[in-house]
């Protein structure tokens, strides 16, 4: 006689405080860099912050707060709230740096979680933000990465589908070092000479960042992970090409982690490709 059965289980998971215990080599907690412009709507110029964190049931509560270091008063949450068609027990925000900089002005910003889930209370500090205007040299040094997100995070269990969720990070780095990795495609006539048929160039960049803490490498590595739609934008002035517009690419091979004995900053090397496959030409004799 069998008498095996079957019970399902919701398993709670609770959010996880970035706060890391102090092993006596601390990590400076140095400021995130957001830029935002007064004048120009580009994406490129305006940096945002996705937050989001998943409950355990529609009863428990989620609030996202803001506000300027230097007075610690709560800010009007400036932005979009997160409509996860899929997921309605993920809570979230995005929050639009070009308001706070018209509203607020520049200077130092914590963002910081609150939550009562499954009868438990509790809180923490997501992240400290230093907000600046837009310019050119502002900005020199700099990589941001911008991504939108439309699939699910099995390892959170947050469903993006249709949510239109989406966030930046800018960091310093490199992003470029353009190889062409042109295809040629040709064949040989009955006259035995050789003429072009295609050719076509699926282009690849590399990003290479600084020495980053453990958080923005651990960040880059979750939105990667996550993003469906990826555009990066780089401010070196020592770039073979300079991007006029950020770019719309997809990974080509996996970030790679470089670590340094003696010291926890490490540095992460990732390979893109275009997204829009289009530089192209071939025979078209009619």
């Amino acid at each position: 006689m069998n008498y095996r059965f079957k019970d399902s289980y919701n398993i709670i998971t609770f959010p996880t405080d970035p706060t890391e215990e102090d092993r006596g080599l601390k990590e400076c907690c140095e400021p995130q860099l957001k830029l935002a412009s007064l004048i120009d709507n580009a994406s490129e110029k305006n940096d945002l912050t996705g937050v989001v964190i998943k409950a355990s049931d529609i009863s428990d509560t989620v609030t996202f707060s803001i506000k300027r270091c230097d007075d610690q008063i709560d800010l009007p949450l400036l932005g979009n709230v997160l409509v996860c068609p899929q997921d309605n027990l993920a809570f979230g925000f995005i929050f639009e740096w070009k308001q706070y900089l018209i509203a607020h002005g520049r200077g130092k910003y914590q963002i910081s979680i609150n939550y009562t889930i499954s009868g438990v209370v509790g809180g923490y500090i997501y992240g400290t933000y230093f907000l600046d205007e837009f310019s050119i040299s502002r900005a020199s040094g700099t990589v941001r990465i911008y991504s939108k997100f439309d699939s699910k995070d099995q390892l959170k269990n947050i469903d993006y589908t249709s949510s239109n969720f989406e966030d930046t990070i800018r960091f310093k780095g490199y992003f470029g070092d353009i190889q062409p990795k042109t295809v040629i495609n040709n064949l040989i006539n009955k006259g035995r000479k050789e003429e072009k048929v295609t050719r076509e160039d699926l282009t690849e960049y590399t990003l290479r960042t600084n020495l980053l803490s453990s958080l923005l490498t651990e960040q880059i590595r979750r939105n990667l992970r996550n993003q469906d739609e990826c555009w990066i934008m780089d401010h070196n002035i020592s770039n073979h090409i300079y991007f006029n517009e950020q770019v719309p690419v997809v990974i080509a091979s996996p970030p790679e982690y470089e670590y340094f004995d003696g010291g926890r900053p490490a540095k992460m090397t990732v390979v893109f490709g275009d997204r829009i496959k289009n530089v192209k030409s071939y025979y078209n004799l009619q």
